[in-house]
């Protein structure tokens, strides 16, 4: 028990570390979960997909009259004299988006060259200064003369009238159209499992730190004496350095995961989805085996202060940019994948969006996330394996 206190005073005395690696990571992770909710949450366009249109009819026929009926449902017609100057000003002042002209002949045209199997003929345009305004009218126009077209084409005995008849009755049919919203909660899930996913780093980075220090200087020739002249074993004064760096690293965790909860607006999810939660946050706390026990096998092999800096950084950089905290895996080559899959990193993340995004906790759900899990304990297991081994060797040269 005073190994474990002895423990965490030391880390208590390193307080810019405590500052900059899980006070500041955990801040910029806040930041950048903000960043992606604004990006994924498009904001309300104000402006509108209606056009202003000067329609020309120089053709006069029952295909031109249709269309510009059909152009009324859509967009604002504007009437003017059909003179170049007037046009012209009408553009010149952006009173207007689009001046369309339907050319003398243009319905006999079209119905012509939709049986013959020849290009359309065009309308006649000038756009305005919205060039996008201009362009979506276009295409609408343009659209429904291909409609007109095709159906000519599918029964070339049908006269003008009758082919607008049919158009225009096939164009009335309107879509069944569904909206789904999310709701707050899957979108809070969403976002806590972003911020559990980009704080690996915080996480690791940090534990090795903190508990990296702590280790080493335990592990000091001149404390190391003091220790071997105690009358406790040395296995229980192993065991309480150890004991003291886990609780420093489940407060780590539990730091993060509240910083996480309340910046993500999570905390409705106690109360409607608090299994889904629980697992997600079981599964982040048990990732943080991995760095203690990076932590301890570096103390072990005589990693001082500054190395473990150097080593916690990139290597919390490299693991949690292959876990997908910096970008998704999904935009990376079939190499970088498949080497995502030697990391825990990735397990995590597996494990974390697997329980947030469930429904319910079912046994696919469960078994997900507990092989993740294992193969996560199992990474740990390796690399404290290696520091046992280490430490083998350190007290036979000493």
């Amino acid at each position: 028990m005073n190994i474990c206190k002895r423990a965490i005073i030391i880390a208590l005395r390193h307080p810019l570390y405590l500052a900059i690696y899980i006070g500041f990571l955990s801040a910029m992770g806040v930041l950048l979960m903000g960043e992606v909710g604004t990006a994924q949450a498009p904001a309300p366009s104000s402006a509108s997909s209606q056009a202003a249109i000067v329609l020309v009819d120089r053709d006069g026929s029952p295909i031109s009259r249709a269309l510009r009926a059909a152009l009324e449902t859509t967009d604002e017609l504007v009437d003017v004299d059909d003179e170049p100057t007037v046009l012209q000003d009408v553009l010149a002042k952006d009173q207007a988006d689009i001046v369309l002209i339907i050319p003398a002949g243009f319905g006999e045209q079209l119905i012509d060259a939709a049986h013959a199997g020849q290009d359309l003929p065009q309308l006649n345009m000038a756009a305005g200064s919205d060039m996008q305004a201009a362009a979506l009218a276009s295409q609408r126009a343009s659209r429904w003369a291909s409609l007109v077209a095709a159906q000519a084409a599918l029964e070339p005995a049908l006269d003008a009238d009758s082919i607008v008849d049919a158009v225009t009755q096939s164009s009335s049919v309107e879509p069944s159209v569904q909206i789904l919203e999310t709701t707050p909660g899957n979108t809070a899930a969403s976002r806590l499992a972003f911020y559990l996913t980009f704080s690996s780093y915080t996480i690791t980075s940090s534990i090795i730190v903190v508990a990296g220090v702590v280790l080493a200087t335990l592990n000091a020739p001149d404390v190391r004496r003091r220790q071997l002249s105690s009358p406790m074993s040395t296995w229980r004064l192993g065991l309480g350095g150890i004991a003291g760096c886990g609780v420093l690293a489940l407060a780590v965790c539990a730091w993060v995961a509240v910083v996480g909860i309340v910046a993500s607006g999570a905390a409705p999810l106690v109360s409607q989805a608090l299994p889904q939660l629980a697992l997600a946050l079981i599964s982040f706390a048990i990732f943080a085996l991995v760095p203690l026990s990076l932590a301890y096998t570096l103390a072990q092999c005589g990693f001082q202060e500054d190395a473990l800096n150097a080593i916690a950084n990139l290597g919390g950089m490299v693991m949690s940019f292959l876990g997908g905290a910096w970008v998704p895996l999904s935009l990376m080559g079939p190499g970088v994948q498949a080497m995502a899959r030697f990391t825990p990193t990735y397990w995590m993340y597996n494990a974390i969006t697997e329980a947030l995004g469930a429904q319910a906790i079912t046994l696919d759900v469960l078994a997900t996330v507990t092989s993740s899990l294992g193969i996560i304990v199992l990474f740990a297991a390796a690399i404290t394996s290696a520091g046992l081994v280490a430490a083998r060797l350190r007290v036979r040269e000493a």
